[in-house]
């Protein structure tokens, strides 16, 4: 699961770039990509959460 968490921040680090790229000369892209940076870190603490539950669960 911390596999997901990994791809997640990738997710997030290149919509950044993408973001930092795109500033002011395409606000279409930037906007898109800004969606993307959003929803990455709402599923990596999500999947954070999901994990630690289950880890304490098992214990």
């Amino acid at each position: 699961m911390r596999l997901v968490e990994i791809l997640w921040i990738g997710v997030a680090a290149i919509s950044t770039f993408h973001i930092y790229l795109d500033w002011g000369t395409d606000w279409n892209s930037t906007m898109r990509y800004s969606l993307f940076l959003g929803v990455a870190v709402f599923m990596y603490a999500l999947r954070r959460r999901s994990r630690i539950k289950h880890q304490q669960n098992n214990n």
